[in-house]
């Protein structure tokens, strides 16, 4: 006898328990209190439990608690409505107490009209988010020290200028540059530099407040942003707090210590003006405050004022003119004698750079010098300089039988460029020069600037006979290091320490000269005096026994034609 045909319902109530125990999503039937009184069998899969251990719970007990107020507002919105709401992405207890990302979609409408219940379909989608996550850290966030990156950086300024508009509160900004990080990656490495870099952060880290956003722009360039400050001196004080923290030594590999110090340029809003500022000037400006900074002797911090918007503006106007002073012949070398301090004797000049402005005038190297090594332009005219002095120096020594030498500054960027030997003895040979009659000056800031790549190359200068010195010695850093590495075969007292001489002959700078000048003797290094202004300042140098020396009072930065004059009255200067 056939079987009897099951009836619709029976087909029905069948194909629903068949496609829920096959689906891989998760059903589960709460009540409107939240108690769960139904899970499907896909629940063991995605949160490890068997559908009869969730039956009577709660499911409060399940959703994360930073989630439960999300969950709580979209039930009571469900059940007010009796109309479905936009799926939700929460975080839903594992068994083993781990926490899993579930997409969660409601409704309320049950088949049998005396319950009033909630159907909850979740899909596991804790691998997307894990992607999403990945992808919003590769974008807003910098991979190495996981700090906020440029792009949310520049999201996190206008939002804390938002709310800088609507309150009496000051934002401020701090632009914070580290001071010789490049030699610590030529010295050290850049898995050394690395290590610099992370430790830095969390530095940066630990010395603002803890609402505050620390951000890596790239390279060795760091940016805080506070917010809510009620006074200028809070953000100075911070700005403190950053240079004290980068300058503790940091160790690395856990063996060898690198020490840095750090700029920092600082830009504030306040009130309700900020809403007349947008993030990119807000950075711009820090940027300005930071490069003032630097200027003025690095490990500091500055302000930005509306002097500053005038000097970048300059700027601005000066690189593209800069690059066109050379081919236009706007470029000229001027020359201060180095004589001997006893018999007045002019041993050798020093090559000095000008620009003769066709609309601001004569501009010395102070006015131009720094743009032109930040873009690179100061390779080109570094060359010309160094052709035209060689060859000044030729036609002075052919004319006038003068025995003496040249000096020429070189620059961080020429020393740090490959092909530099190769220029000077290109330049030798087509101007006829003796090499030792080429002497090449590099400040020691700049040396540290370039670190190894400046060795090696340097070395190689010497190999060709043209003497090295280091200028501006006494003000940077290691300088018996240096000595030590480096073939250097003269130092030139910074000018700062001869200003002070002759005031007090107990003076720390009268004990640094007769040192400097002492070291010169004891490493037979030739030792040259710059900025000799006064008579007091001449006699001190004599007696300390410095023999050679430049300066205003002994002759000021002429033409080559006045100093062809200077030459012939000399001592001994035309036989």
């Amino acid at each position: 006898m056939a079987s009897a045909t099951p009836r619709a319902s029976q087909w029905s109530e069948a194909w629903a328990r068949a496609l829920i125990a096959s689906s891989r999503d998760v059903v589960w039937v709460r009540t409107v209190d939240g108690v769960l009184v139904y899970a499907s069998p896909a629940v063991e899969a995605t949160l490890g439990y068997e559908p009869e251990e969730l039956e009577g719970r709660s499911e409060g007990e399940l959703i994360h608690p930073a989630d439960a107020s999300l969950r709580d507002g979209s039930v009571e919105r469900l059940l007010a409505s009796d109309e479905p709401q936009a799926p939700l992405e929460l975080r839903v207890r594992h068994r083993d107490g781990s926490f899993r990302w579930l997409e969660m979609i409601d409704t309320n409408r049950i088949a049998d009209p005396a319950v009033r219940g909630i159907v909850t379909n979740a899909r596991d989608v804790t691998s997307r988010k894990a992607t999403e996550d990945e992808l919003v850290q590769l974008t807003f966030r910098d991979p190495l020290t996981g700090l906020p990156n440029r792009a949310l950086l520049m999201d996190r300024i206008a939002v804390a200028l938002a709310h800088t508009s609507r309150s009496s509160d000051i934002l401020a900004v701090l632009f914070c540059d580290l001071d010789g990080f490049k030699v610590i990656n030529d010295v050290l490495g850049h898995a050394a530099g690395d290590q610099v870099l992370v430790s830095v952060a969390q530095r940066l880290g630990s010395a603002v407040r803890q609402a505050d956003t620390v951000a890596r722009t790239g390279g060795d360039e760091f940016v805080v942003v506070c917010d809510g400050l009620h006074t200028i001196d809070q953000a100075t004080e911070i700005a403190q707090q950053i240079r004290d923290a980068v300058e503790e030594p940091i160790l690395v590999d856990g063996r060898r210590e690198a020490a840095l110090s750090v700029s920092i340029g600082i830009v504030t809003a306040e009130g309700f003006d900020a809403s007349n500022v947008d993030p990119m000037t807000m950075l711009r400006n820090a940027d300005a405050a930071m490069y003032h900074a630097k200027k003025r002797g690095r490990a500091r911090w500055e302000l930005y004022d509306e002097a500053l918007i005038a000097e970048a503006a300059q700027r601005v106007e000066l690189e593209p003119e800069l690059r066109r002073a050379l081919e236009h012949g706007e470029l000229a070398v001027h020359y201060q004698p180095i004589m001997d301090l006893t018999t007045g004797e002019i041993l050798g000049a020093e090559a000095l750079l000008r620009w003769n402005h066709p609309s601001r005038g004569q501009l010395t190297p102070a006015q131009f010098i720094g743009l032109a090594e930040e873009t690179g332009v100061i390779v080109a005219v570094g060359e010309w300089v160094l052709r035209e002095a060689c060859a000044q120096a030729r036609r002075w020594q052919d004319d006038l039988a003068w025995p003496g030498w040249i000096s020429v500054n070189l620059s961080a960027r020429q020393v740090a460029q490959s092909g530099l030997v190769s220029t000077v003895s290109d330049v030798l040979t087509d101007t006829g020069l003796d090499p030792h009659a080429l002497w090449l000056e590099l400040t020691e800031t700049a040396l540290l600037r370039t670190g190894n790549s400046a060795a090696r190359e340097l070395v190689a200068i010497d190999a060709l006979g043209a003497p090295l010195g280091m200028d501006d010695f006494g003000t940077g850093y290691a300088s018996l290091s240096n000595l030590q590495r480096l073939p250097i075969d003269f130092l030139k007292i910074d000018s700062d320490f001869v200003t002070r001489l002759g005031r007090n002959a107990s003076s720390p700078e009268n004990g640094i000269v007769a040192a400097i000048i002492q070291l010169g003797k004891t490493l037979n290094l030739q030792i040259v005096a710059e900025g000799i202004e006064t008579v007091p300042q001449l006699e001190v140098l004599r007696a300390y026994g410095c023999a050679t020396g430049q300066g205003s009072l002994l002759a000021r930065p002429v033409t080559a034609l006045e100093i062809s004059t200077l030459l012939a009255a000399s001592p001994r200067g035309a036989s």
